[in-house]
């Protein structure tokens, strides 16, 4: 196995460290801070329908941080020396992440649009249904790769974990119980 077990577990304090901030500053009505056209791209992800934008991008900024010298367009060992294993990443700690916080995903990226070795690139692009969340995707990649600091790499996981928190409070519908009605 080329990622020990020690990058799950680092993987996941970096994704627990990032979602304390993103709820606090959800309460506090304080965004995390990202470039202008970063902003507007993460919206884009966030509004697609294709669940899987987002939660790929989730394992890709933490590949980033625990693996700089991974290449996070790479998410299948099989495609070469500097690729990461996305899926493993997204079973063993994104998806499970998501769903002990209670905000809605899929139960795996790598088990819908992204399957069969795909790279995260144009090729990609071709086969895709939401062609606008997608270049979205690749341009929060773009941001990652033109010489984006580990520093900018956090804020940027704090702005997407914030959407998380978001969309998760969106889709939170309180129910509550009425008194004593009666049919007429």
């Amino acid at each position: 196995m080329r990622t020990p077990a020690g990058k799950w577990d680092a993987a996941r304090q970096i994704l627990d460290e990032s979602f304390t901030r993103a709820e606090a500053g959800f309460f506090a009505d304080e965004v995390p801070e990202v470039p202008a056209d970063i902003h507007e791209a993460c919206g884009s992800v966030f509004a697609s329908k294709t669940q899987a934008y987002r939660e790929v991008l989730v394992g890709c900024l933490l590949t980033r941080l625990t693996e700089p010298t991974r290449d996070v367009r790479l998410p299948y060992l099989d495609l070469g020396d500097n690729a990461f294993s996305g899926r493993s990443l997204d079973e063993r700690v994104v998806n499970p992440f998501l769903h002990e916080r209670d905000i809605p995903c899929s139960r795996g990226p790598y088990l819908s649009c992204f399957r069969r070795q795909v790279a995260f690139d144009e090729t990609t692009r071709a086969r895709l249904r939401d062609k606008t969340g997608y270049d979205a995707f690749l341009a929060v990649l773009d941001y990652l790769e033109a010489g984006a600091t580990e520093e900018d790499a956090r804020r940027l996981l704090d702005h997407v974990m914030y959407r998380f928190v978001l969309l998760r409070e969106e889709s939170n519908v309180e129910l509550f119980q009425l008194g004593r009605i009666s049919l007429s």
